[in-house]
């Protein structure tokens, strides 16, 4: 089977695909495990400027490559370039444009993401700086409850594998007895 054909069976089958997070995971996972409205708030405001970031990066990317291409193509056309250099150049035309189905993937879905994310965004009242330090409070005492318990769920299963281990020895040692 030719590469270049799973490649682009690839390429397709998985546009769609998230390899960020999906939208179910930023709502369900990443703001609701936050403990009070102005941190969901934050992670949200975070994660936005996080793929605004992106999206960024990569269109001023596009941009250069485009240059390169230009570039190249220019030293391809140069009848001073020597034969070497223009397969040189095309082959790195080629990788160029070849990444392109990849990374316009990831474009797609920071911009899925970042669409999601700010229709939750502006769910929200605007925070002011005062709001957020007063919801601190709440958020730690709730974070700390929250790992007091998951502690306590830790030490019960801890004490639960022990308490397994006991019966499983009280059992070989009835089982050699009898």
């Amino acid at each position: 089977m030719n590469i270049e054909n799973i490649l682009q069976e690839l390429d397709t089958a998985f546009y769609e695909i998230p390899f960020g997070n999906s939208d179910y995971q930023n709502k369900t996972f990443v703001m609701a495990a936050e403990m009070t409205p102005a941190r969901a708030y934050r992670h949200i405001g975070l994660r936005m400027f996080n793929r605004i970031a992106a999206i960024k990066e990569l269109k001023y990317h596009r941009q250069l490559e485009d240059v390169d291409l230009d570039e190249k193509r220019d030293e391809i056309l140069d009848s001073r370039t020597i034969s070497f250099n223009k397969r040189r150049r095309q082959i790195e035309i080629d990788q160029i444009l070849d990444n392109r189905e990849r990374t316009d993937k990831l474009l797609n879905d920071a911009i899925k993401e970042l669409n999601c994310l700010y229709s939750e965004f502006i769910k929200f009242p605007n925070y002011t700086r005062l709001q957020f330090e007063q919801e601190e409070e709440a958020h730690f005492a709730l974070k700390l409850e929250h790992k007091d318990n998951s502690r306590l769920a830790m030490g019960l299963v801890k004490n639960f594998d022990l308490l397994l281990l006991d019966t499983k020895e009280h059992l070989k040692l009835t089982e050699i007895k009898e």
